[in-house]
């Protein structure tokens, strides 16, 4: 007998939760847009302008995957063109996929890479995130 007990417990739980839950709101979607550069390079100001510049750019659609971010590697010359573009990963959702690409292509030109900076271009990751609320 204790075997039944054990048996009847879960199916009178899921009875319980089958005749009187509600489900959970879905959880509101916020966009979140971060940007990483690469560790040598310390330029905080130049940091801020061409984060600010994507960002402005960014029309985050509705109906992303929650949790879900689309990563873009770009490499900034050193006049400020986009000297590459490729993703990193992906939310599977092609409208939030695909803003996040235009929202770097529409940032270009950055500003022209400081004389300090000594390499032909710089690599900066923007994230682009499904975040919950």
């Amino acid at each position: 007998m204790p075997r039944m007990k054990f048996l009847e417990t879960p199916l009178v739980l899921a009875a319980i939760l089958l005749a009187g839950a509600t489900p959970a709101p879905a959880a509101k979607i916020v966009p979140r847009f971060t940007a990483y550069f690469t560790s040598a390079f310390t330029d905080a100001a130049y940091q801020k302008v061409a984060a600010d510049k994507v960002l402005k750019a960014w029309k985050a659609p509705a109906g992303a995957p929650l949790g879900k971010k689309t990563v873009l590697i770009a490499l900034i010359a050193t006049d400020g063109k986009l000297a590459g573009l490729r993703d990193n990963g992906t939310t599977g959702f092609k409208p939030w996929d695909d803003a996040a690409i235009a929202a770097v292509k529409a940032a270009v030109p950055f500003p022209p890479l400081p004389k300090s900076w000594v390499y032909p271009t710089l690599e900066v990751h923007f994230h682009f995130e499904a975040a919950a609320k």
